[in-house]
């Protein structure tokens, strides 16, 4: 498993030679002294000496062994240990021992017995004190590395088994210090599987490289922000990469140092899930058009820019001929084959920016927003009817059907949206009145309000 942050093999070398030179100097301290007391024997000041020093050679060499132990456990605290407290050890002795000496040179000039013992006993004073701080800060340094190697553990545990895509990016900065991309320094399994790529071949690669859509699609921009101001972000974003096992991810990110750290999640089903929820909730379940509720608001949108910038509306409202007769002769089921079919010549009919809905058995409405002229509103009506008018293969059967077609225009004849669909609607009756199959656009012989009352009542009875 690698490390997250892997400690410099430089650092290491550099505080290992430091350690040993530190052990070299306590080792040879007290060998000097052996030689003197080889020499001149154990019952004068040197013998005393020494033993004065063995003391402290055990415990300084306690010390070293205790913060090997210490830095073994965690390579970040391994520059600290050895500078912080063997040369303060050293130090402290050293310092301690002339010290002392000078003050008793001061205070008794005359030489007296045992001088040296008592240097060096007065030495070892602050000495063992300082050897019982270094062990309590040595003890503390130890939990917190047991604690930092443990939450570390978790951590990789965490990541490692977690469902979600997990990776960590090293900021690449410039001259300047700005971040201009990212470097990949760890991913999970999970990521590893959505990119479709061994992790040890991505590590150490450069972002914008080896996921070129970061660029077009705005992500490494999104990315530094995080770096630069350090507030979080949170949103799901389209990746159009086909090496990607993933149509939407939901992405999490949070500054890590000069980098960051992302959490994402594939929400494609999910997200397919609400479009398809939104697709019923605002288009007829049988035909695919556009439903009641969709239409209110693509007319209400209509009109709203049609005020604002002083252009017109047509409102279409159209029926199968003779549906009832048709329906109850083929069967529902062959009825509502039919309606389909009415539904695919009538998309066929229109532009992409209008909006054709079914209100329910056979009727169906049309919006054209933003025409140019009337005429090309009289174009699309008679397309309409002429598509209508074909034949259709339903089931065994063939079937001849018509539609007649009723026409408003906003705002020459209508005002609101409610009057829209009200004179559309009875310029249709007038076309069945003369027969069917064909259209009538309101204000042409049906602008009176009697003749619409009499379409009303006409639509009632039928």
């Amino acid at each position: 498993m690698r490390k997250i942050h892997n400690f410099s093999e430089r650092r290491q070398a550099a505080v290992f030679f430091l350690f040993v030179i530190t052990a070299l100097l306590l080792l040879f301290y007290p060998l000097d002294r052996l030689v003197l007391q080889i020499k001149f024997g154990w019952h004068n000041i040197v013998g005393q000496q020494f033993a004065m020093d063995g003391v402290v050679w055990v415990a300084c060499m306690a010390c070293l062994v205790w913060m090997w132990r210490i830095a073994s456990l965690s390579s970040t605290n391994l520059p600290l240990v050895f500078t912080r407290y063997s040369l303060f050890l050293l130090v402290l002795f050293f310092a301690m021992e002339r010290f002392i000496g000078i003050a008793l040179s001061v205070f008794h000039p005359a030489p007296l017995p045992h001088r040296m013992a008592w240097i060096q006993l007065l030495s070892a004073i602050p000495l063992a004190v300082g050897v019982m701080a270094v062990f309590s800060e040595l003890r503390n340094m130890k939990e917190s590395a047991m604690l930092v190697q443990k939450e570390h553990a978790r951590f990789l545990a965490s990541v490692e088994s977690s469902l979600d895509d997990f990776y960590i990016f090293d900021g690449i900065a410039d001259a300047s210090g700005e971040i201009v991309d990212f470097r990949f320094s760890y991913i999970n399994p999970n990521a590893e599987r959505r990119l479709n790529t061994r992790r040890e071949k991505l590590l150490g690669k450069i972002l914008t490289e080896v996921r070129p859509y970061m660029m077009t699609s705005g992500l490494i921009e999104k990315y530094k922000e995080v770096v630069r101001t350090g507030v979080p972000l949170a949103c799901e974003v389209f990746i159009d990469d086909e090496r990607i096992k993933a149509t939407w991810l939901n992405i999490q990110v949070v500054k890590l140092g000069s980098g960051i750290a992302i959490t994402s999640r594939d929400v494609t089903e999910s997200k397919l899930m609400v479009d398809h929820v939104q697709h019923l909730a605002h288009h007829d379940q049988l035909t695919g058009l556009a439903n009641r509720t969709l239409l209110q608001d693509r007319l209400h949108q209509a009109v709203l820019r049609a005020r604002r910038y002083r252009h017109r509306v047509a409102f279409f409202v159209l029926d199968i001929d003779h549906f009832k007769q048709i329906n109850d002769s083929l069967g529902h089921a062959d009825g509502d084959a039919l309606l389909v079919v009415m539904g695919e010549r009538l998309m066929s009919s229109v532009r992409e920016t209008d909006t054709v809905a079914r209100m329910g058995g056979d009727e169906f409405v049309i919006v054209m927003p933003d025409f140019k002229n009337i005429e090309d509103v009289r174009r699309c009506g008679f397309e309409i009817v002429k598509n209508a008018a074909q034949s259709a293969v339903i089931g065994e059967r063939e079937i001849h059907i018509t539609v007649s077609v009723g026409v408003c225009i906003f705002p020459d004849f209508a005002q609101e949206e409610e009057e829209l669909y009200r004179n559309a609607d009875a310029a249709m009756y007038v076309i069945k009145d003369r027969g069917r199959n064909g259209i009538h656009f309101f204000g042409e012989d049906t602008a009176k309000k009697d003749d619409v009352a009499k379409i009303e009542l006409e639509k009632d009875r039928s």
